[in-house]
């Protein structure tokens, strides 16, 4: 299977940062597009001997030697430590094979080197001849590598790679058997492992521990405050990767309570705490004196319960750095399960149902919340979606999951949901709800989720300004209308905010002022012509008058009124059906797209 394209798009703009300026200079260059274009798919090579080898950029960008004349190789790496010799070749296509020219020519290439025979390579590979051989004397293995972002490797492609393997380049015996085939996969997995947050291993010591077996392998008993708190402040955030919300500050009433207990009673604190519940990889006992005390090696450590208890110690000791905290302890609970897995999940979500835990906080188990974290953090864009992460101030290339899920849901075609949204907004931010999983699969790309919200931030402050300067049943409308004017201008941005590439906010201002305003006449007219019977808010939040209401401005505003596929859509209602599914499928389809936004 090929790479999504919002991923290419991601990957691309990472090889540019991240490669590009460490490869070797082009021995022909053009002019600076097609200089620019070259590299980054030259540095694609570099990228995958980085992930292979777990290289360093600069080391990975100095192998590459794809040029004129390089004979289908693009890269050579040396690995000292398993004194292997690495030949890769390189297709950065978002849906193209790997072709048979393409593996005849790499194939030929490595015949040649492996053989000695340098004559007609180019400069980069000349200038390297002597390291080469030097390799191929030493080597113990060589990998054949294929990396590719399309359809895959071609069956005539494939059957030219296996000639080579079957007779070992001509006989030589240190051709591994089976080409390294790296895939969209392995890109995309790649991909995501530079923005991953590295796992907490550590050691630990419970105190009158106990021990569980069955079901799964589980330690329980009393830890040191201090050892947790050192932990805090040497990984950070880190600790609490797998947990539903990190430290939520100090100004917390039950922060508050224990820092209080801290510098008052800390003897006293196990008795006062709920404890601590963390989830690990392995658990290896080592020293220890019975059940009395034991140290436990731990791989893989997180803190899914007791966030709040460890962060706020370890914020009163930075504040108090004279406080003896040395007789305070709580009791901690290490099961080992893989946080990611259905079990671990579930534990998270039962440790976690405090009546002050809020439905967004689970969305912190998603998984698909962090990959878009990931890839979004390649374009340096903040994305939380973890409570406790919000931070202060308003920063452009920040996003909240809490205003993605008010963008991607005016990207629906269901006419209710502007409705639901005016009603509750609670029902949005259940992850096991059905408007959360619509919005949330797994299909979602991460460029969508941003554009979506640039356009919504953008509808916002329009919304915003209207209610500052109107009056009376004018400014209630927009005020109640809010969602409704952002379902409907959304669909007009729906081209822009599907493609693969960011909205440019100054020109979405300039090019969404006209529609805006002519929407927002629309939807002023429509509510004017029901105000005998029908307030603003009831206009928009009843559905018995909101969906006709949308109908209605969508309608006027996509000049759709004429239309006579539109006429007869309206005109049929199917039983059982909440809405009128095709009607606002026509509607939505017919959006005039606003352009020159990007």
């Amino acid at each position: 299977m090929p790479i999504r394209p919002e991923q290419f798009a991601i990957l691309k703009s990472h090889l540019e940062q991240t490669y590009v300026p460490h490869l070797p200079k082009l021995l022909k260059p053009k002019s600076d597009a097609e200089n620019l274009s070259k590299n980054i798919d030259r540095s694609f090579s570099a990228f995958a001997l980085d992930h292979i080898c777990q290289l360093d950029p600069k080391k990975a960008a100095k192998s590459v030697v794809d040029d004129y004349e390089d004979y289908g190789i693009d890269a050579i790496y040396y690995h000292a430590r398993t004194k292997t010799l690495y030949f890769v070749q390189a297709k950065l296509k978002e849906t193209k094979s790997f072709n048979q020219d393409e593996a005849l020519k790499f194939t030929h290439g490595v015949r040649r080197l492996v053989n000695g025979d340098f004559v007609g390579f180019n400069e980069n590979v000349l200038r390297r001849e002597s390291q080469i051989r030097g390799y191929l004397a030493h080597c113990d293995h060589i990998e054949i590598v294929v990396a590719h972002t399309g359809e895959g490797i071609h069956v005539h492609a494939e059957k030219a790679i296996q000639e080579l393997l079957a007779d070992k380049a001509g006989g030589e015996g240190r051709i591994r058997d089976a080409v390294f085939d790296f895939d969209a996969v392995h890109a995309v997995n790649g991909l995501h492992s530079v923005n991953a947050v590295e796992p907490v291993n550590c050691r630990i010591k419970l105190f009158n521990y106990g021990e569980a077996t069955d079901p799964k392998i589980a330690y329980y008993g009393t830890v040191a405050l201090s050892d947790l708190a050192d932990l805090h402040k040497l990984h950070g955030k880190a600790l609490y990767q797998k947990n539903i919300r990190t430290w939520l500050g100090h100004k917390t009433p039950v922060n508050e309570s224990i820092q209080e207990t801290l510098g008052a009673q800390p003897a006293r604190f196990q008795y006062l705490n709920n404890g601590v519940t963390a989830l690990c990889e392995e658990i290896a006992p080592k020293v220890g004196v019975k059940t009395e005390q034991r140290e436990f090696e731990l791989t893989g450590f997180s803190i899914i319960n007791g966030a709040q208890t460890v962060a706020s110690t370890a914020n009163f000791v930075a504040e108090n750095p004279d406080a003896d905290i040395s007789d305070a302890k709580v009791m901690i609970t290490l099961i080992k399960a893989d946080a990611e897995g259905d079990f671990g999940k579930d534990v998270t979500r039962a440790r976690n149902h405090q009546n002050d835990v809020k439905d967004i906080a689970f969305a912190a188990l998603d998984e698909e919340q962090e990959r878009i974290r990931r890839e979004l953090q390649h374009l340096d864009i903040d994305y939380v979606y973890r409570v406790g992460e919000n931070p202060s101030g308003n920063d452009p290339n920040r996003v909240l999951v809490s205003e993605a899920i008010l963008a991607l849901a005016m990207l629906e075609e269901d006419p209710r949901y502007p409705i639901w949204m005016k009603q509750s907004l609670t029902e949005f931010q259940k992850t096991d709800g059905n408007q959360y999983r619509q919005i949330f699969s797994q299909s979602l790309s991460s460029l969508r989720l941003v554009n979506a919200v640039r356009v919504y931030r953008y509808i916002n402050a329009r919304v915003d300004s209207l209610v500052r300067t109107n009056w009376y049943e004018e400014k209630a409308a927009y005020k109640h209308g809010r969602y409704a004017l952002a379902f409907i201008l959304t669909k007009q941005l729906r081209d822009a905010i599907n493609g693969n590439v960011l909205i440019d906010v100054a020109k979405l201002s300039a090019a969404g002022s006209l529609p805006m305003d002519e929407l927002r006449q629309k939807l002023w007219d429509v509510v004017q012509s029901q105000l005998a019977y029908c307030g603003p808010l009831k206009s928009f939040r009843n559905p018995n008058f909101g969906l006709p209401a949308i109908t209605k401005i969508m309608t006027n505003h996509y000049n759709l009124g004429g239309d006579p596929v539109c006429i007869i859509k309206a005109g049929k209602w199917v039983l059982g059906e909440p809405y009128q599914v095709d009607l606002f499928k026509y509607l939505a389809a017919k959006a005039p797209q606003i352009a020159n936004v990007i």
